[in-house]
């Protein structure tokens, strides 16, 4: 499929609301989000272990770019969305001390879980939370938490 903004070719399009013709990637939407002013965040998550931690993000299903080889710093995404960085830190740490967390809203919690499970990573099961999200919890070998979560 072509994106009706940058014509590339791409496995996934978005229709417009209101012209179900345009067609737009994920990209071109990043694009216009920046230039409508929007706010985006991009978590930093600190890890102890480089090449430990982009094997399990990517066992986990996301793509991880080291910024240089045997580098400190990674960036993590998922269908070419940023989704949060990972910093090798100078000292390091203990797991069970660290408290850094990223909430991650995705389309189908139900749908991410199951992918989880059966690639054999510990997943809490998800729950519908008084807050009004369906979650539930991935922990990385660095104790950084990941809440997958989508409104209920």
């Amino acid at each position: 499929m072509t994106c009706s903004c940058c014509g590339e070719e791409r496995d996934r399009l978005v229709a417009l609301q209101c012209h179900d013709e345009v067609k737009i990637c994920s990209v071109c939407i990043g694009w216009l989000r920046s230039r409508a002013g929007m706010l985006d965040v991009t978590p930093i998550l600190p890890v102890n272990d480089m090449p430990a931690s982009v094997a399990f993000y990517e066992k986990a299903g996301f793509s991880v770019r080291v910024h240089q080889p045997g580098g400190g710093y990674a960036f993590v995404s998922h269908d070419d969305e940023s989704v949060f960085d990972l910093d090798l830190v100078e000292r390091p740490f203990e797991p069970a001390a660290n408290h850094a967390a990223c909430y991650v809203i995705v389309p189908d919690v139900d749908t991410w879980h199951a992918g989880l499970a059966a690639s054999g990573l510990d997943v809490t099961p998800p729950i519908d939370q008084p807050w009004g999200m369906r979650e539930f919890s991935l922990t990385d070998p660095n104790g950084n938490q990941l809440r997958i979560s989508h409104g209920i």
